[in-house]
């Protein structure tokens, strides 16, 4: 055996010494993406652990469990790498793998923080902006505020007394000579400064755009001096009402004017959602825009619906609850402009279009290339298109009720998308644009609740709509525009009992052996919910058409105000308003005699004729003459409102409507 030299035997040691260390520095240089890679995999999994735990949404022993995953993951990565001796293709898999986790866990810790912020900026706006204009004529000297020294500058406090306050104390502040004249309908104010005989008109702009309805050429013949924005402040829910167990209602609010969901506008789109989250039941109910309500902001006098929006989303829900007797909880005001982006966000809508048509775009252009038209039928439709469905009503035959019906199809195309895999995947671009456009006061605490509560127990929802379609159209002059006649919508009683109807169903908690029938005397239901329907003093319906003025402003069908009367009806004449004189509804009642076999007197026929009691109740002899029923005027029976028998409608309404109104025409 050949020996070896202890001189080589010292070399070869020091060379496989030398290289091991090479060895081990090589993996430690081999380490480094792999300990940076590990340190971001236990930085995204902590993020992640905070957006759940920020989010509040998932069940407490649900995130827990989560949370012991991920730390679990991350130390299994880590002494995976600590176990490494060496660089293999083992170690390309495992770099690969804390990649792909790092990616994964970034997202979606992207994901739930960019939800919370959009959560928390639709909920977080307490204020609602109305926006005043100082408004002169186009071709006037006056440019500026100090111009108006020594100048009369007109105003209207009876409707806008907030901004007109904040308004006059901005230009005080630039100029102390001027005469404020208070007047209290803008129509007139307006043609005073025509006239020349102010120099000024304080003027929200909200209130500018109904002005146009009337005097299309308002934008050439003035000018705006200033512009001044003013905050109103909403006051935070009070209510403790927990919406994951308890029914709640939600006032869903179209604003058709500007980006910015704080500002007050006209209402152009008015549902309410009535949400029952303990049987998974939604009830969607369209509120005709021109429906005639009480506003509250000016008296409760009665008003379009759309114009109650210009003194807030709060205003209009006031007006409503008093309308129907019912409680509204919270609103949500969403920029009609928002639609457009909210469904290009999800990637489109599929929606069954009713009929052919054509409508201006979302910049009212009538041009022919700017112009949308859709043809009937299911399709996919982007914002715009969508935006211009839920809007067309011109098309004969169509009008206010298909305008709604679409809005409603609308919607829940939204929220079917949204519970698809390609809706979940564009959750981002939906948050980022709902944050931009969409306002409630629903507290960031019950959302939180509520979709916790349907996490945690996972069932479908059934959705249905109602449409308020019993009605009459009816030409009447309002509480905001007090000198010209305008379209109005009056309410059946019927629609309304359907409404309150269906609002307290959600509240019923009878069992179906406590429904029965009185058949004794004339059928009647004997189911009766918690609360009464509070029948508004202000609230006037179609019952009340025939004692209707249409120059007349009025405080509930006993309370009119017709100074203004006068110059209603020479301003409709002027312009040629046509005048719908709104028609009581008519409930005939056609009694029907039951069909009673004739009496041949043939001894041999075995046909027997019915014994009928008579009033006494005695049924000795053998009268054919028929229990005849009472007279329609007296009559408990009351007839199917029209309004009631749509296919979409809630089907069993206990509450009968009340009778119809009757009296001699107000002046």
């Amino acid at each position: 055996m050949k020996k070896v030299k202890k001189k080589d035997a010292d070399t070869l040691q020091k060379s496989n010494i030398r290289e091991e260390k090479k060895r081990m520095r090589s993996n430690k240089l081999h380490k480094w993406p792999d300990w940076i890679e590990w340190i971001l995999c236990t930085l995204v999994s902590g993020a992640l652990i905070f957006c759940l735990y920020r989010l509040s949404m998932l069940d407490l022993k649900i995130m827990i469990a989560i949370a012991g995953m991920l730390i679990a993951l991350d130390l299994i990565f880590l002494v995976l790498l600590l176990k490494r001796k060496q660089f293999k293709w083992t170690s390309v898999v495992f770099r690969i793998v804390l990649l792909v986790y790092v990616l994964a866990a970034g997202y979606g810790t992207y994901t739930l923080n960019n939800t919370y912020n959009a959560l928390n900026d639709i909920t977080s706006s307490v204020q609602s902006i109305v926006k005043i204009d100082l408004l002169t004529k186009s071709d006037s000297s006056l440019n500026s505020i100090e111009d108006f020294a020594n100048k009369k500058i007109g105003y209207s406090n009876s409707a806008d007394s907030f901004a007109a306050s904040s308004a006059m104390s901005e230009i005080n502040t630039q100029t102390a000579t001027v005469e404020y004249v208070d007047m209290n309908d803008y129509q007139q104010l307006y043609e005073k400064l025509m006239n020349n005989e102010i120099d000024g008109l304080i003027i929200p702009h909200n209130r500018i755009s109904l002005l146009k309805e009337e005097y299309k050429n308002i934008s050439k013949d003035t000018k705006t001096i200033e512009s001044f924005e003013a905050e109103r402040q909403i006051k935070p829910v009070s209510s403790d009402i927990d919406i994951s167990q308890k029914p709640f209602v939600v006032y869903l609010a179209g604003i058709d004017e500007g980006d910015d969901p704080s500002i007050d506008a006209r209402s152009d789109v008015n549902i309410l959602v009535m949400v029952d989250p303990l049987n998974n039941q939604m009830t969607t109910v369209s509120i005709p825009r021109d429906s005639y309500v009480p506003n509250p902001a000016l008296g409760n006098g009665s008003d379009k619906l759309t114009h109650l929006g210009n003194d807030g989303a709060l205003n209009s829900m006031e007006g409503i609850e008093e309308a129907f007797g019912i409680d509204i909880d919270y609103f949500a005001k969403v920029n009609f402009q928002s639609l457009i982006h909210i469904v290009d966000a999800i990637g489109g809508v599929d929606v069954d279009v009713k009929i052919d048509f054509n409508e201006q775009d979302e910049n009212r252009s009538f041009k022919k290339s700017d112009k949308i038209y859709l043809k009937k039928g299911m399709q996919t439709l982007n914002g715009k298109e969508a935006l211009a469905y839920a809007r067309h009503r011109k098309t004969a035959g169509y009008g206010t009720t298909g305008r709604e019906n679409a809005q409603q199809q609308i919607i829940q195309a939204i929220m079917k998308k949204l519970t698809t895999a390609e809706g979940i995947t564009h959750i981002n671009d939906l948050m980022n644009v709902a944050s931009k456009y969409v306002a409630t006061n629903m507290p960031l605490s019950s959302i939180q609740s509520f979709v916790s509560k349907q996490l945690r127990d996972v069932k479908p929802w059934s959705v249905d709509s109602i449409t308020l379609k019993g009605g009459s159209d009816a030409t009447l002059t309002t509480v905001s525009m007090p000198s010209t006649p305008l379209s109005c919508y009056l309410l059946s009683p019927g629609d309304i009992t359907k409404v309150y109807n269906a609002y307290q169903r959600m509240f019923d908690t009878s069992k179906m052996k406590d429904f029965k029938f009185d058949l004794s005397a004339n059928p009647k239901c004997t189911i009766k919910y918690p609360k009464d329907q509070d029948i508004s003093e202000y609230m006037i319906t179609s019952a009340d058409a025939d004692r209707l003025n249409p120059y007349s402003v009025y405080y509930g069908i006993d309370r009119v105000d017709s100074s203004n009367a006068q110059v209603s009806e020479q301003r409709a004449q002027n312009n040629n308003i046509e005048i719908v004189v709104p028609q009581a509804p008519v409930y005939e009642y056609v009694p029907v005699a039951p069909s009673v076999p004739e009496d041949t007197g043939n001894p041999g026929d075995n046909t027997t004729t019915p014994s009928v009691p008579d009033d006494t109740g005695n049924t000795g002899d053998n009268t054919t003459t028929p229990d005849v029923p009472a007279d329609p005027g007296t009559t408990p029976d009351v007839p199917v409102d029209p309004g009631t028998d749509e296919g979409g409608s809630v089907p069993s309404e206990p509450v009968v409507p009340p009778a119809d109104s009757s009296g001699q025409e107000t002046n």
